[in-house]
């Protein structure tokens, strides 16, 4: 594994290259972002470590920076006392980092031998996923073609779901997620005369910041859903971790503490197969960025009640195995990008508003 360490700290450097190199993987190191460019010109790794304060370019841009013209998974490892504080792990997961660790304190700390685990573990994992650059300006939809993926008019899509009239929207997403739901999120105008729910693979502890940076970048109230909680219309809830996510007889929220799937819980499987099973037509299933399959299938099963299905346009997410699995198996109806995906929610939101003022005129 080729490892590039981007970080203005030499003993940090010195450090982290003692350990990767007697791993037998081969370390380059960068003390800046710009350095960090400039080296990618003509080196490729296999994964790339980004400290986040650095003088100049600070890690979250030199992050998106990399992403623009580089398809690299990052790892961002932070000094910060609370690597899960909203001001620093929503920052870079937003700029497309895969994920965010605490850095590893000098050798002579206690715990470094387990940080540095918890760091060779996670590179490891990371460099195997395949991202897709991500351009400051992401494109519209491309067209997705054969018998299950002729593109439809968004009025077309809106027309059928009408009939529905959508009480929940599920949402899965993981590595990448971040982005794709900031975008989303902040094409969404008020009112959404529907839940929505979410499930997003984050490491446990991030939740309560991971709540409150969607909190303060969306126009609706963000809660983490409870056991036997009923769902409001324009709110967005999301699942707790260490549980499945789903829905009773009664479309109360159902969580459960069964066995992972996709050695993941919460599962987007298990929550778009509960969607299916209690509200079929009267869901929305999307299935944004992320790594792995989860979410495809419980997808393709919503699919099958005849609901909305929408997965990610690949080109536009940062990780597109989850929306690629989801288009493979036939399970979207539409391909689009986050942007667009919250343009359709609102003029569906905008037709069934319409369509129930009609109704209370006759």
């Amino acid at each position: 594994m080729r490892i590039l360490i981007v970080d203005d700290s030499l003993v940090t450097r010195v450090q982290l290259r003692a350990v990767f190199e007697a791993q037998g993987y081969q370390v380059r190191e960068a003390c800046s972002g710009e350095q960090a460019l400039q080296m990618l010109a003509d080196y490729s790794p296999d994964i790339v470590t980004m400290d986040v304060h650095m003088p100049g370019m600070d890690g979250y841009e030199t992050t998106a920076r990399i992403l623009e013209k580089h398809a690299l998974p990052v790892v961002v490892l932070t000094a910060s006392a609370n690597p899960y504080s909203t001001s620093t792990a929503m920052r870079a997961l937003e700029a497309g980092a895969l994920a965010v660790l605490e850095k590893p304190r000098g050798t002579n700390a206690a715990d470094f031998d387990e940080r540095m685990a918890e760091v060779l573990q996670v590179l490891r994992n990371m460099a195997q996923v395949k991202i897709v650059r991500r351009p400051r300006k992401i494109a519209g939809p491309s067209p997705i073609t054969g018998p299950s993926h002729t593109p439809q008019s968004s009025l077309q899509l809106i027309r059928q779901t009408a009939l529905a009239a959508p009480q929940l929207i599920a949402i899965a997403a993981s590595a990448g997620g971040p982005a794709a739901l900031k975008t989303l999120l902040q094409s969404l105008v008020l009112p959404q005369p529907w839940a929505l729910m979410l499930v997003q693979h984050i490491a446990a502890g991030f939740l309560p910041s991971f709540r409150d940076w969607l909190a303060s970048l969306s126009p609706l109230p963000v809660m983490i859903a409870e056991d036997g909680q009923t769902l409001s219309p324009g709110v967005l809830y999301l699942a707790p971790d260490g549980v499945h996510l789903g829905f009773c007889a009664e479309r109360r929220v159902r969580l459960h503490a069964g066995p992972p799937e996709e050695h993941i819980r919460p599962a987007a499987n298990y929550l778009f197969r509960s969607v299916a099973q209690q509200f079929g037509l009267q869901a929305i299933g999307i299935q944004l960025s992320g790594m792995g399959r989860d979410g495809a299938q419980g997808l393709a099963e919503l699919h099958k009640t005849g609901a909305l299905t929408l997965a990610q346009e690949p080109g536009s997410a940062v990780v597109d195995s989850m929306p690629q699995a989801a288009i493979a198996l036939h399970a979207a109806r539409q391909v689009l990008c986050p942007q667009d995906i919250g343009l359709l929610l609102n003029q569906l939101a905008t037709q069934l508003a319409s369509a129930s003022a009609l109704g209370k005129r006759e």
